[in-house]
């Protein structure tokens, strides 16, 4: 009986964890970014048409990854690891269309930056997986919204960061990243985000 109670509650944690990662995804916190930029800062977004890309961007460009590892047989045998990989090269993909639309549809500065700092963080993510290190996708994808909407909305849109715990606990519950993983994947957008706000920052 002791056995089949902890074995049950070692269920409903992994159920916990799993629950977490599936909440804390990169496109659900890119999500709340995207629209908390749109409502809070009136130079958010150059219109209405380039808040809705930056969704269609940001949240439904990554979400591909999921169906389509899913749907192509040679992608579903190779289980996490590829599903991560078509991910983050997703990602990549629509981080570039989103930032080229800032940088030549006369995207505001915010949306600049904004696309910048997630273009410059997938390749960060994208270069630690081809070396085979896997900084946490997602720490990259809770820390990155919440360093731009403490530094370009409230301050106090710090204790978002309080979040990384229970992301911390699901990923290491369920063995998908090391201490150093998840702490590298929450530097990563914070360094870009101060980069590309250096870039481009009007002078």
């Amino acid at each position: 009986m002791l056995e089949t109670n902890q074995r049950s509650v070692i269920s409903l944690k992994d159920k916990l964890a799993k629950t977490i990662r599936i909440l804390t995804t990169a496109p659900v916190f890119a999500a709340i970014l995207c629209t908390l930029l749109y409502l809070l800062l009136p130079d958010g977004f150059a219109s209405v048409g380039h808040y809705a890309a930056a969704l269609g961007f940001l949240v439904g460009a990554p979400l591909l990854a999921y169906p389509i590892s899913y749907a192509i047989p040679s992608l579903r045998r190779k289980g996490r690891d590829g599903q991560r990989n078509l991910a983050v090269a997703i990602s990549v993909g629509g981080y570039i269309g989103g930032f080229l639309l800032a940088v030549l549809g006369g995207g505001t500065t915010t949306e600049k930056v904004l696309f910048g700092t997630y273009l410059v963080s997938g390749v960060g993510i994208a270069v630690c997986t081809l070396l085979h290190f896997k900084a946490s996708g997602h720490t990259c994808g809770c820390s990155g919204p919440i360093a731009m909407l403490a530094l370009y909305a409230n301050p106090w849109f710090l204790i978002g960061y309080l979040l990384l715990t229970p992301i911390f606990w699901a990923s290491k519950k369920l063995g998908r990243h090391s201490a150093a993983q998840l702490l590298a994947g929450a530097a990563i957008p914070v360094l870009a985000l101060l980069l590309c706000r250096l870039i481009f920052l009007p002078h």
